[in-house]
């Protein structure tokens, strides 16, 4: 569990750093990529589908990802891209892709199937979380009403 959690957080930084994000950025960026290993782990092992441990994982991200960019003054992408790599099914996509080429058309329509799910249980809880944050400090900048 440890490894596999200092590699997830290794895998975000490398992403991070190949995709140019400013230096200051790139340590939290890395949190959030432990973050979203732990969030799916968890969620997996207490029972989840791998389509919700996805969303909650990727809530997650999306939370930390607002507060760390109000904290450094950068955009939320600039946080929330490398914090989900480490959910994007990109193996799922590979098995799917590779049964339809072998002719297991039924596995690689599930495989294909889960996969579209997956990353749709993550966008989902990036867009939830981005618009839920927004609305509380919306909230807070203009007072209750």
């Amino acid at each position: 569990m440890i490894v596999s959690t200092l590699l997830s957080a290794l895998a975000t930084i490398a992403f991070a750093i190949l995709n140019q994000v400013p230096k200051k950025a790139i340590i939290p960026s890395g949190i959030l990529g432990i973050v979203a290993w732990l969030f799916l782990n968890g969620a997996l092992k207490n029972g989840a589908n791998v389509i919700a441990a996805n969303f909650m994982a990727s809530l997650a991200v999306s939370l930390l990802s607002e507060v760390f960019a109000r904290y450094y003054r950068m955009p939320v992408t600039v946080f929330a891209v490398p914090g989900i790599i480490v959910l994007v099914p990109g193996m799922d996509a590979y098995f799917a892709m590779r049964d339809f080429v072998t002719h297991h058309y039924m596995n690689g329509m599930s495989m294909a199937t889960e996969t579209v799910l997956i990353a749709g249980a993550i966008s989902t809880g990036l867009v939830i979380a981005g618009v839920l944050m927004r609305s509380i400090w919306r909230q807070r900048k203009h007072g209750a009403r």
